[in-house]
């Protein structure tokens, strides 16, 4: 259980970073950002996606 939610934790505050983030990007990205940035993005996407899977998964086998 407290695993479950240590990862609903992270994988929320993993997709709020990553929005926060593409917002800021959005707003006052220029010529000079990196082009990785949006691979960095998906890849923080994909951790958050996989945190909260890992906590669905533990909560449901707790029940």
């Amino acid at each position: 259980m407290i695993i479950g939610v240590i990862f609903f934790l992270l994988g929320v505050w993993q997709l709020w970073i990553t929005k926060r983030t593409y917002t800021n990007l959005k707003a006052s990205g220029n010529q000079e950002t990196s082009p990785f940035i949006m691979i960095s993005l998906g890849s923080s996407l994909i951790m958050g996606v996989l945190f909260l899977g890992i906590a669905g998964y533990s909560f449901t086998q707790m029940f």
